[in-house]
């Protein structure tokens, strides 16, 4: 039943801005804290699950744009101006 849960979780956060800001949120802050968001929402399913989850969408193709905003994180760093964890080095 975790799957069912972690893929209907899914579709209610892709139908709402406000959760799917949550979920990005909560993407940058770690599995844990989505699987806790899941909780609050009523669904039940674990670190371990949401992982499998976030692997089959990759597997089965690209991802939309949304999805992409859903699991992407990083930094840009412009050329002239190289920064390591938000310090400019020189």
């Amino acid at each position: 039943m975790s799957i069912e849960a972690l893929e209907q979780f899914y579709d209610k956060v892709r139908a709402s801005e406000a959760l799917e800001a949550e979920a990005t949120a909560a993407m940058q802050d770690g599995p844990a804290a989505v699987v806790a968001l899941g909780t609050r929402e009523g669904f039940s399913f674990s670190e371990e699950e949401l992982a499998a989850g976030l692997a089959k969408l990759s597997n089965g193709g690209e991802l939309s744009e949304k999805d992409l905003d859903l699991v992407a994180g990083g930094v840009i760093a412009h050329p002239y101006n190289p920064t390591k964890f938000g310090k400019v080095i020189y």
